[in-house]
């Protein structure tokens, strides 16, 4: 089990499938903003960008946190990791000077932890299942 206290927020477990936050259950991917707001994932963003079974993460969907002035972008890449990332989104998110860190979904959420704790102005894309 993880936790996670951001910004009055509380993530409380993730596992595939789902991630639950202040005791409400999540069944699809999320996204923490700056202010500590959820909301879903804007996967029709990227949806230009498919190839094959899954919707990548790909530059809009960065740009649009990108908009909230985060100092750190961390990107959930699934309970295994294997959520795509297109590199341009990677590289539109290094060009603004802003930290982005990919891992594992359960990874991050200590990765989130650590940064609030820091006093980080931190945003975060989180994919529950793969």
């Amino acid at each position: 089990m993880y936790y996670l206290d951001c910004g009055g927020i509380m993530l409380e477990k993730t596992g595939f499938g789902y991630i639950i936050v202040d005791g409400k259950r999540y069944n699809h991917d999320i996204v923490i903003h700056v202010d500590g707001q959820i909301s879903k994932r804007k996967k029709e963003l990227s949806k230009p960008f498919k190839r094959g079974l899954h919707t990548p993460l790909a530059p809009p969907e960065v740009e649009e946190l990108l908009d909230e002035g985060p100092e750190v972008i961390v990107i959930g890449s699934g309970q295994f990791g294997a959520l795509p990332i297109i590199d341009e989104a990677v590289q539109i998110v290094k060009d603004r000077g802003v930290e982005i860190i990919i891992d594992t979904t359960p990874r991050v959420i200590e990765v989130i932890n650590k940064l609030r704790n820091e006093g980080k102005r931190v945003a975060a894309i989180l994919h529950v299942t793969c």
